[in-house]
């Protein structure tokens, strides 16, 4: 094939691309000067496993807002007010928008994942996320967590919902004694929950009041097998007295039975002190 020739089928071939994306513009544009919305479609992440959000919720809080989009035409839509709606939701990770020509308005979000729920007898409710937010409960419900129970002082007021710790100095955190607490608090369930066997064992936590007015609070765990209740005491060491109680279960409860005792304090060091039913 000569030079020539291979010069007039590239104009050809060029000239149909072109005459190509042309046509295809032109009815995309003509496609786009119709198109309205005739579909929402709520994508919630991870919906199976935390059941806080449903698609029900976020068509609400979007159409309170005065923002249904249904039936309007697509660039008449305001995608960044939705999102913000959508995102303002406490238990809202993350939440994007988008509409596309056919019509069909998405709207994809991530839930925050709880990591416990804190329901004390001076009135909190709450969850405390894995992400370090604080949640108030209200009528939501979740998957799954440990609840903390008692009465303790916490570095926030009853209500409060947002970043733990945000806008407080660090100094105040390390001297703060209701800080203190929480952060062993947190790190605490964070153990139990990246066991197999404790996430599956302890159901309650219950926080007692300190044996003096400077001593930390002590900690009661409900396990799940078993009715009794468990004194782990100050959360200091709580690993060691984790294993101890453990131990424990292997040897004594195989033995004697796991409804023997209604009462196991683990506080001593080289001890574990029962009371009997």
């Amino acid at each position: 094939m000569n030079r020539g020739l291979k010069i007039v089928l590239s104009s050809v071939v060029w000239t149909g691309i072109v005459a190509y994306l042309v046509w295809a513009g032109g009815l995309g544009e003509r496609k786009r000067a119709t198109a309205r919305v005739r579909e929402m479609e709520i994508t919630v992440r991870d919906s199976t496993e935390i059941g806080i959000i449903r698609p029900a919720d976020v068509r609400r809080w979007i159409t309170s807002a005065g923002l249904d989009p249904l039936d309007r035409h697509i660039d008449s839509v305001n995608l960044g007010a939705i999102t913000e709606v959508v995102q303002a939701h406490d238990f809202v990770r993350k939440a994007r928008t988008s509409v596309g020509l056919d019509g069909i308005l998405t709207v994809a979000l991530e839930q925050r994942r709880p990591l416990m729920r804190i329901l004390t007898d001076n009135g909190y409710d709450l969850y405390y996320t894995t992400d370090g937010y604080i949640v108030p409960a209200g009528r939501r419900s979740a998957h799954y967590v440990p609840v903390v129970t008692g009465r303790f002082g916490l570095p926030f007021a009853n209500g409060f919902s947002g970043q733990l710790g945000a806008g407080t100095e660090e100094a105040e955190k390390k001297s703060n004694e209701n800080y203190i607490f929480l952060y062993k608090l947190i790190n605490f369930v964070e153990y139990i929950e990246e066991s197999e066997f404790w996430s599956a064992q302890v159901v309650q936590i219950n926080v007692l009041p300190g044996a003096g007015p400077r001593s930390q609070p002590q900690v009661e765990i409900i396990p799940r097998v078993g009715d009794q209740v468990v004194l782990l005491g100050e959360l200091d060491g709580y690993e060691r007295k984790l294993a101890k109680l453990l131990t424990f279960y292997r040897k004594a409860m195989a033995k004697e039975g796991w409804d023997k005792w209604n009462y196991i304090d683990l506080r001593y060091d080289g001890q574990v002190v029962c009371s009997e039913r």
